[in-house]
Protein backbone atom coordinates (compact mmCIF):
# COMPACT_ATOMS: atom_id res chain seq x y z
CA UNK A 1 0.00 0.00 0.00
CA UNK A 2 2.96 2.51 0.84
CA UNK A 3 4.09 1.65 -2.40
CA UNK A 4 0.89 2.27 -4.20
CA UNK A 5 0.54 5.86 -2.12
CA UNK A 6 3.67 7.11 -3.21
CA UNK A 7 2.69 5.92 -6.47
CA UNK A 8 -0.46 7.99 -6.76
CA UNK A 9 1.58 11.07 -5.43
CA UNK A 10 4.00 10.64 -8.53
CA UNK A 11 1.14 10.11 -10.90
CA UNK A 12 -0.34 12.86 -9.76
CA UNK A 13 1.92 15.61 -9.28
CA UNK A 14 3.69 14.66 -12.82
CA UNK A 15 0.18 14.49 -14.50
CA UNK A 16 -0.56 18.67 -12.97
CA UNK A 17 2.83 19.78 -14.07
CA UNK A 18 2.49 18.16 -17.41
CA UNK A 19 -0.65 19.38 -17.66
CA UNK A 20 0.05 23.05 -16.72
CA UNK A 21 3.41 23.31 -18.73
CA UNK A 22 1.50 22.58 -21.55
CA UNK A 23 -1.18 24.50 -20.82
CA UNK A 24 1.19 27.88 -20.13
CA UNK A 25 3.14 26.97 -23.63
CA UNK A 26 0.02 27.00 -25.27
CA UNK A 27 -0.79 30.58 -24.14
CA UNK A 28 2.83 31.91 -24.16
CA UNK A 29 3.38 31.15 -27.57
CA UNK A 30 -0.02 31.79 -29.55
CA UNK A 31 0.15 34.84 -27.53
CA UNK A 32 3.76 35.73 -29.05
CA UNK A 33 1.76 34.99 -32.72
CA UNK A 34 -0.64 36.81 -31.84
CA UNK A 35 1.45 39.82 -31.05
CA UNK A 36 4.11 39.21 -33.69
CA UNK A 37 1.15 39.48 -35.84
CA UNK A 38 -1.26 42.17 -35.20
CA UNK A 39 1.05 43.69 -31.83
CA UNK A 40 0.05 43.49 -28.71
CA UNK A 41 -1.66 47.24 -29.01
CA UNK A 42 -2.55 49.07 -31.92
CA UNK A 43 -2.83 52.84 -32.23
CA UNK A 44 -5.31 54.10 -35.00
CA UNK A 45 -8.35 56.36 -36.20
CA UNK A 46 -11.38 54.05 -35.17
CA UNK A 47 -12.82 54.71 -38.32
CA UNK A 48 -9.86 52.84 -40.35
CA UNK A 49 -11.59 49.46 -39.94
CA UNK A 50 -13.58 49.12 -43.65
CA UNK A 51 -11.60 51.70 -45.47
CA UNK A 52 -8.09 52.09 -44.12
CA UNK A 53 -7.01 54.28 -46.82
CA UNK A 54 -9.34 57.30 -46.37
CA UNK A 55 -8.55 57.81 -42.70
CA UNK A 56 -5.00 58.34 -41.77
CA UNK A 57 -3.45 59.81 -39.16
CA UNK A 58 -0.66 62.36 -38.89
CA UNK A 59 3.15 60.94 -37.92
CA UNK A 60 4.20 63.44 -35.61
CA UNK A 61 6.80 63.77 -32.87
CA UNK A 62 4.21 64.58 -30.12
CA UNK A 63 2.59 61.56 -30.78
CA UNK A 64 5.60 58.98 -30.61
CA UNK A 65 6.37 60.60 -27.55
CA UNK A 66 3.44 59.93 -25.95
CA UNK A 67 3.66 55.99 -26.79
CA UNK A 68 7.70 55.96 -26.17
CA UNK A 69 7.27 57.27 -22.50
CA UNK A 70 4.37 55.37 -21.64
CA UNK A 71 5.05 52.66 -18.96
CA UNK A 72 4.83 49.27 -20.23
CA UNK A 73 6.10 49.96 -23.95
CA UNK A 74 9.07 48.88 -25.17
CA UNK A 75 8.84 49.11 -29.27
CA UNK A 76 6.98 51.21 -31.50
CA UNK A 77 6.30 51.04 -35.08
CA UNK A 78 4.48 52.38 -38.45
CA UNK A 79 2.54 50.69 -40.31
CA UNK A 80 0.14 51.74 -43.64
CA UNK A 81 -3.02 49.94 -44.50
CA UNK A 82 -5.02 49.21 -48.00
CA UNK A 83 -7.58 46.43 -48.84
CA UNK A 84 -7.32 45.22 -52.09
CA UNK A 85 -7.80 42.29 -54.87
CA UNK A 86 -4.56 40.51 -55.55
CA UNK A 87 -4.53 38.55 -59.01
CA UNK A 88 -1.95 35.71 -59.92
CA UNK A 89 -2.44 33.22 -62.73
CA UNK A 90 -4.99 31.06 -61.24
CA UNK A 91 -7.54 33.47 -59.66
CA UNK A 92 -7.54 36.56 -57.56
CA UNK A 93 -8.33 36.84 -53.72
CA UNK A 94 -8.90 39.73 -51.19
CA UNK A 95 -5.83 40.97 -49.21
CA UNK A 96 -4.92 43.40 -46.71
CA UNK A 97 -2.11 45.20 -47.96
CA UNK A 98 0.29 46.41 -44.97
CA UNK A 99 3.12 48.51 -45.20
CA UNK A 100 6.11 48.15 -42.57
CA UNK A 101 8.86 50.56 -41.83
CA UNK A 102 12.70 50.21 -41.10
CA UNK A 103 12.11 49.97 -37.70
CA UNK A 104 9.31 47.14 -37.75
CA UNK A 105 10.08 43.84 -36.24
CA UNK A 106 9.77 41.25 -38.06
CA UNK A 107 11.46 38.08 -36.50
CA UNK A 108 7.94 35.94 -36.49
CA UNK A 109 7.17 36.08 -39.72
CA UNK A 110 11.21 35.59 -40.31
CA UNK A 111 11.00 32.57 -39.07
CA UNK A 112 8.09 31.34 -41.08
CA UNK A 113 9.25 32.03 -44.27
CA UNK A 114 8.81 28.99 -46.83
CA UNK A 115 10.74 30.67 -49.86
CA UNK A 116 12.31 34.20 -50.27
CA UNK A 117 13.08 37.02 -48.31
CA UNK A 118 11.54 39.47 -46.59
CA UNK A 119 10.18 42.83 -48.47
CA UNK A 120 13.45 45.27 -48.33
CA UNK A 121 12.83 48.45 -47.09
CA UNK A 122 16.27 50.62 -48.30
CA UNK A 123 16.76 53.85 -49.40
CA UNK A 124 14.78 53.09 -53.15
CA UNK A 125 11.80 51.59 -52.80
CA UNK A 126 10.84 48.45 -54.56
CA UNK A 127 7.46 46.83 -55.30
CA UNK A 128 8.08 44.05 -53.40
CA UNK A 129 5.26 42.39 -51.82
CA UNK A 130 5.12 39.00 -49.20
CA UNK A 131 1.89 36.58 -49.51
CA UNK A 132 1.40 33.91 -47.13
CA UNK A 133 1.12 30.26 -48.11
CA UNK A 134 -2.71 29.87 -48.67
CA UNK A 135 -3.04 32.92 -50.63
CA UNK A 136 0.05 32.36 -52.93
CA UNK A 137 -1.87 29.09 -53.31
CA UNK A 138 -4.87 30.55 -54.10
CA UNK A 139 -3.94 32.49 -57.03
CA UNK A 140 -1.42 30.13 -58.21
CA UNK A 141 1.68 32.83 -57.43
CA UNK A 142 5.36 31.75 -56.44
CA UNK A 143 8.98 33.57 -55.25
CA UNK A 144 9.86 35.63 -57.53
CA UNK A 145 6.27 35.83 -59.72
CA UNK A 146 4.61 39.16 -60.78
CA UNK A 147 1.27 39.30 -59.58
CA UNK A 148 -1.50 42.35 -60.19
CA UNK A 149 -2.86 45.04 -57.08
CA UNK A 150 -6.48 45.56 -57.86
CA UNK A 151 -7.92 48.60 -56.31
CA UNK A 152 -10.64 50.97 -56.67
CA UNK A 153 -10.07 54.43 -55.83
CA UNK A 154 -13.68 56.06 -56.39
CA UNK A 155 -15.44 54.22 -58.96
CA UNK A 156 -12.03 53.99 -60.85
CA UNK A 157 -10.50 51.07 -60.64
CA UNK A 158 -5.90 50.89 -60.67
CA UNK A 159 -3.74 48.58 -61.38
CA UNK A 160 -0.45 47.84 -59.72
CA UNK A 161 2.09 45.20 -60.21
CA UNK A 162 4.48 44.07 -57.53
CA UNK A 163 6.91 41.26 -57.60
CA UNK A 164 6.38 38.07 -54.68
CA UNK A 165 9.87 38.43 -52.80
CA UNK A 166 8.52 35.95 -50.61
CA UNK A 167 5.96 33.71 -49.13
CA UNK A 168 5.37 32.72 -45.46
CA UNK A 169 3.26 30.21 -43.62
CA UNK A 170 0.34 32.21 -41.65
CA UNK A 171 0.99 32.18 -38.11
CA UNK A 172 -2.91 32.09 -37.24
CA UNK A 173 -4.16 30.23 -40.28
CA UNK A 174 -6.97 31.18 -42.32
CA UNK A 175 -7.51 34.25 -39.67
CA UNK A 176 -4.47 35.73 -40.32
CA UNK A 177 -3.82 34.75 -44.17
CA UNK A 178 -4.93 37.52 -46.09
CA UNK A 179 -1.76 40.09 -44.52
CA UNK A 180 0.51 40.38 -47.47
CA UNK A 181 3.61 43.05 -46.47
CA UNK A 182 5.37 45.60 -48.44
CA UNK A 183 7.32 48.60 -47.83
CA UNK A 184 5.47 51.57 -46.13
CA UNK A 185 6.08 53.73 -48.74
CA UNK A 186 4.15 51.84 -51.60
CA UNK A 187 0.87 51.78 -49.64
CA UNK A 188 1.48 55.62 -49.23
CA UNK A 189 1.69 55.67 -52.23
CA UNK A 190 -1.21 53.71 -53.30
CA UNK A 191 -3.36 55.57 -50.70
CA UNK A 192 -2.19 59.22 -52.21
CA UNK A 193 -0.87 60.50 -48.92
CA UNK A 194 2.08 62.43 -47.78
CA UNK A 195 5.18 60.62 -46.38
CA UNK A 196 4.20 61.73 -42.55
CA UNK A 197 0.66 59.43 -42.55
CA UNK A 198 0.37 56.50 -41.72
CA UNK A 199 -2.36 54.02 -40.50
CA UNK A 200 -1.09 53.85 -37.10
CA UNK A 201 1.39 52.57 -34.44
CA UNK A 202 2.03 48.92 -33.61
CA UNK A 203 3.16 48.25 -30.33
CA UNK A 204 4.90 45.10 -28.50
CA UNK A 205 4.71 45.35 -24.48
CA UNK A 206 7.39 44.38 -21.76
CA UNK A 207 4.43 42.49 -19.93
CA UNK A 208 1.94 41.26 -22.09
CA UNK A 209 -0.49 40.55 -18.98
CA UNK A 210 -1.05 44.16 -18.76
CA UNK A 211 -1.53 45.04 -22.11
CA UNK A 212 -5.24 45.88 -21.57
CA UNK A 213 -4.29 47.80 -18.99
CA UNK A 214 -1.60 49.50 -20.83
CA UNK A 215 -3.99 50.52 -23.68
CA UNK A 216 -6.34 51.86 -21.54
CA UNK A 217 -3.83 54.27 -20.50
CA UNK A 218 -2.87 55.34 -23.68
CA UNK A 219 -6.52 56.25 -24.36
CA UNK A 220 -6.57 58.11 -21.27
CA UNK A 221 -3.44 60.27 -22.39
CA UNK A 222 -4.22 60.68 -25.95
CA UNK A 223 -7.57 62.33 -24.57
CA UNK A 224 -5.75 64.56 -22.35
CA UNK A 225 -1.75 65.47 -23.90
CA UNK A 226 -2.37 64.80 -27.58
CA UNK A 227 -3.65 67.78 -29.31
CA UNK A 228 -3.53 66.98 -33.22
CA UNK A 229 -6.84 67.06 -35.35
CA UNK A 230 -6.44 63.00 -35.55
CA UNK A 231 -9.18 60.80 -33.99
CA UNK A 232 -7.41 58.19 -32.39
CA UNK A 233 -7.45 55.00 -29.71
CA UNK A 234 -5.85 52.25 -28.56
CA UNK A 235 -6.80 48.48 -28.62
CA UNK A 236 -4.94 45.68 -27.45
CA UNK A 237 -4.56 42.43 -29.20
CA UNK A 238 -7.01 40.42 -26.75
CA UNK A 239 -9.85 42.73 -27.75
CA UNK A 240 -8.90 42.43 -31.73
CA UNK A 241 -9.26 38.76 -30.99
CA UNK A 242 -11.20 38.25 -28.69
CA UNK A 243 -12.24 34.96 -30.18
CA UNK A 244 -8.86 33.34 -29.92
CA UNK A 245 -8.17 34.33 -26.46
CA UNK A 246 -11.58 33.48 -25.06
CA UNK A 247 -10.49 29.92 -26.44
CA UNK A 248 -7.12 30.26 -24.95
CA UNK A 249 -8.97 30.97 -21.28
CA UNK A 250 -10.89 27.94 -20.90
CA UNK A 251 -7.93 26.17 -21.00
CA UNK A 252 -8.04 27.34 -17.41
CA UNK A 253 -11.08 25.58 -16.42
CA UNK A 254 -9.15 22.26 -17.80
CA UNK A 255 -6.44 23.11 -15.92
CA UNK A 256 -8.52 23.34 -12.49
CA UNK A 257 -10.33 20.15 -13.20
CA UNK A 258 -7.31 18.33 -13.88
CA UNK A 259 -5.62 19.51 -10.51
CA UNK A 260 -8.55 19.19 -9.01
CA UNK A 261 -9.21 15.10 -9.63
CA UNK A 262 -4.89 14.65 -9.07
CA UNK A 263 -5.35 16.05 -5.50
CA UNK A 264 -8.90 13.71 -4.71
CA UNK A 265 -6.32 11.12 -5.95
CA UNK A 266 -3.88 11.79 -4.17
CA UNK A 267 -5.48 12.20 -0.95
CA UNK A 268 -7.81 9.41 -1.33
CA UNK A 269 -4.66 7.02 -1.83
CA UNK A 270 -2.23 8.72 0.62
CA UNK A 271 -5.20 8.67 3.72
CA UNK A 272 -6.17 4.75 2.89
CA UNK A 273 -2.20 4.34 3.00
CA UNK A 274 -2.15 5.88 6.26
CA UNK A 275 -5.28 4.37 7.87
CA UNK A 276 -4.05 0.55 7.20
CA UNK A 277 -0.33 1.59 8.23
CA UNK A 278 -2.04 2.46 12.01
CA UNK A 279 -4.17 -0.33 11.85
CA UNK A 280 -1.00 -2.73 10.72
CA UNK A 281 0.27 -1.48 13.77
CA UNK A 282 -2.81 -1.11 16.08
CA UNK A 283 -0.86 -3.44 19.47
CA UNK A 284 2.64 -0.56 18.75
CA UNK A 285 -0.66 2.13 19.58
CA UNK A 286 -1.83 0.39 22.39
CA UNK A 287 1.91 -0.38 24.20
CA UNK A 288 3.22 3.19 23.46
CA UNK A 289 -0.31 4.89 24.92
CA UNK A 290 0.13 2.35 28.16
CA UNK A 291 3.72 3.63 28.41
CA UNK A 292 2.29 7.16 28.87
CA UNK A 293 2.53 8.40 24.92
CA UNK A 294 0.22 11.30 24.39
CA UNK A 295 -2.21 10.30 20.91
CA UNK A 296 -0.29 13.59 19.57
CA UNK A 297 3.21 12.51 19.99
CA UNK A 298 1.44 9.20 18.61
CA UNK A 299 -0.35 11.20 15.79
CA UNK A 300 3.03 13.02 14.70
CA UNK A 301 5.34 9.53 14.43
CA UNK A 302 2.20 8.54 11.73
CA UNK A 303 2.37 11.99 10.11
CA UNK A 304 6.15 11.81 9.60
CA UNK A 305 6.07 8.53 8.13
CA UNK A 306 3.64 10.12 5.61
CA UNK A 307 5.61 12.93 4.70
CA UNK A 308 8.54 10.80 3.69
CA UNK A 309 5.74 8.81 1.25
CA UNK A 310 4.71 12.41 -0.05
CA UNK A 311 8.35 13.54 -0.68
CA UNK A 312 9.34 10.31 -1.99
CA UNK A 313 6.32 10.33 -4.70
CA UNK A 314 7.05 14.20 -5.16
CA UNK A 315 10.34 14.01 -6.26
CA UNK A 316 9.87 11.09 -8.26
CA UNK A 317 6.73 12.75 -10.39
CA UNK A 318 8.82 15.64 -10.62
CA UNK A 319 11.58 14.32 -11.96
CA UNK A 320 9.13 12.06 -14.25
CA UNK A 321 7.84 15.36 -15.45
CA UNK A 322 10.59 17.30 -16.35
CA UNK A 323 12.21 14.84 -18.06
CA UNK A 324 9.11 14.32 -20.27
CA UNK A 325 8.77 18.25 -20.78
CA UNK A 326 12.57 18.64 -21.87
CA UNK A 327 12.21 15.61 -24.12
CA UNK A 328 9.35 17.24 -25.93
CA UNK A 329 11.34 20.65 -25.87
CA UNK A 330 14.10 19.25 -27.38
CA UNK A 331 13.23 16.64 -29.45
CA UNK A 332 9.48 17.46 -29.89
CA UNK A 333 7.98 14.14 -30.14
CA UNK A 334 4.41 14.78 -30.19
CA UNK A 335 2.95 17.07 -33.20
CA UNK A 336 -0.04 18.94 -33.70
CA UNK A 337 -1.92 19.78 -36.22
CA UNK A 338 -1.54 23.36 -37.66
CA UNK A 339 -4.53 23.82 -39.15
CA UNK A 340 -6.71 23.77 -35.67
CA UNK A 341 -3.76 24.49 -33.33
CA UNK A 342 -1.82 27.12 -34.60
CA UNK A 343 1.33 25.09 -33.35
CA UNK A 344 2.69 22.04 -35.62
CA UNK A 345 3.64 20.43 -31.86
CA UNK A 346 2.94 20.65 -28.20
CA UNK A 347 4.39 23.01 -26.29
CA UNK A 348 6.12 22.90 -23.11
CA UNK A 349 6.49 26.22 -20.68
CA UNK A 350 9.20 25.14 -17.89
CA UNK A 351 9.36 27.84 -14.70
CA UNK A 352 10.77 26.96 -11.45
CA UNK A 353 8.37 29.10 -9.62
CA UNK A 354 4.88 27.82 -10.73
CA UNK A 355 6.15 24.31 -10.17
CA UNK A 356 7.62 25.26 -7.11
CA UNK A 357 4.50 26.91 -5.93
CA UNK A 358 2.46 23.87 -7.06
CA UNK A 359 4.57 21.31 -5.17
CA UNK A 360 4.29 23.34 -2.06
CA UNK A 361 0.16 23.44 -2.10
CA UNK A 362 -0.02 19.94 -3.08
CA UNK A 363 2.21 18.81 -0.25
CA UNK A 364 0.23 21.14 2.17
CA UNK A 365 -3.14 20.05 0.97
CA UNK A 366 -2.12 16.37 1.53
CA UNK A 367 -0.39 16.55 4.86
CA UNK A 368 -3.32 18.51 6.32
CA UNK A 369 -5.16 15.69 4.78
CA UNK A 370 -3.38 12.60 6.18
CA UNK A 371 -2.71 14.35 9.42
CA UNK A 372 -6.21 14.88 10.02
CA UNK A 373 -6.60 10.50 9.13
CA UNK A 374 -4.38 9.95 11.87
CA UNK A 375 -7.11 11.47 14.45
CA UNK A 376 -8.43 7.37 14.31
CA UNK A 377 -5.43 6.58 16.88
CA UNK A 378 -6.97 8.25 19.54
CA UNK A 379 -9.94 6.24 18.94
CA UNK A 380 -7.74 2.83 19.18
CA UNK A 381 -7.85 1.09 23.08
CA UNK A 382 -5.48 0.04 25.22
CA UNK A 383 -6.86 -2.82 26.67
CA UNK A 384 -8.12 -3.91 23.26
CA UNK A 385 -5.01 -2.83 21.40
CA UNK A 386 -2.98 -4.53 23.53
CA UNK A 387 -4.40 -8.48 22.81
CA UNK A 388 -4.87 -7.34 19.12
CA UNK A 389 -2.90 -10.02 17.17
Amino acid sequence: MVHIATAAVAVSIAVVVVSLSVIFGFKEQISALVSGTVADITITNPYADRQPELHPISDNETLRDILVSTRNIAHTERYALRSGVIRGENGAVGIALKGIGQEANTSLISERLESGIMPRIEDSRRKEILLSKSIAEKIGASTNSRVELLLLDGDRPRRELFKVCGIYRSALGETGAELALTDIRNVQKLNGWEPSQISGYACRVYDNDAAYQTADIVNLRLMHEYEGEDSLYAISAKEQHSVIFGWLETHDVNATVIITIMLVVAIFNMVTALLILVLERTRMVGILKSMGMQNSSIRQIFTYRAARIIATGIAIGNALAVALLLLQKHLHLVKLDETGYFLSEVPVSLGVGWIVAINIVFVAIILVATHLATSIVGRIKVAEAIKYN
